[in-house]
């Protein structure tokens, strides 16, 4: 009787169908879901969009989840069955908001030989390597890095097809300012810096030989081109 309603509920299911369960149980490497008097298996790597260190972290016995058919093996009467595929897949934000050369903070979640991988948006991590985490040659990134630190980034490459994302460091600051300068006005709530305030980052006058431009309706008044003031009453006569 028990083989007969397994076999039913092999045969009433397809890759793709969402279905409801129960946590029937947890262990160290994913989930199983009751489907009405057979298992089903979430594996760790299909619990969530984010990095996961324990199923128990997203999941309890009994609850109830609605879960994705990925896998069904008729002969050994398994099924597989995905939970991040019924939550929005955050890629696709990725891709709608973001592209090469924007700058954000991220929170690093691993240190690997070749380099760090940071968590720029929950779910999506990209890679910093190691010839990007700083101005200097870094011989080991734990050097520069931890798990857990927060840090900006400049994204250099999105990989849609691979959904991989290179991200740099020390582009991110390219005039090497503290991170908090780097943050607009109104996000620290202080006002925008004086001239006085900005620190002189010894930019010779070959790299940037004219003045940076003036925003829309206020620029340099007739006069001195430089320095915007207007001729004295002296200077003509």
């Amino acid at each position: 009787m028990l083989a007969r309603g397994r076999q039913a509920i092999l045969d009433r299911l397809n890759p793709g169908d969402v279905i409801e369960g129960q946590i029937s149980n947890i262990v160290d490497f994913g989930a199983f879901v009751d489907l009405d008097g057979m298992d089903g298996l979430i594996h760790i790597s299909e619990l969530s969009w984010s990095h996961v260190n324990h199923p128990s972290e997203v999941l309890e016995i009994g609850q109830t989840v609605k879960v994705r058919v990925l896998d069904i093996d008729r002969e050994r009467q398994r099924i597989s069955l995905g939970l991040k595929q019924t939550q929005e897949d955050p890629w696709r934000r990725v891709l709608e908001e973001y592209g090469p050369g924007d700058v954000l903070e991220g929170k690093v979640t691993k240190v690997v030989a070749f380099g760090a991988f940071v968590e720029i948006i929950p779910g999506v991590e990209g890679l910093v390597h190691i010839s990007e985490l700083a101005e200097h040659h870094v011989e080991n990134p734990s050097e520069v890095v931890s798990p857990g630190d927060q840090t900006w980034v400049r994204i250099l490459e999105i990989d849609d097809n691979r959904r991989r994302i290179s991200l740099s460091v020390k582009r991110a600051e390219p005039q090497n300012l503290p991170l908090r300068d780097l943050m607009p006005p109104e996000l620290t709530g202080e006002a925008q810096a004086t001239p006085e305030e900005v620190p002189d980052l010894d930019v010779s006058e070959e790299v940037f030989p004219e003045p940076p431009p003036q925003p829309e309706g206020e620029q340099a008044a007739p006069g001195d081109e430089e320095t915007g003031e207007p001729p004295s009453e002296d200077e003509g006569s």
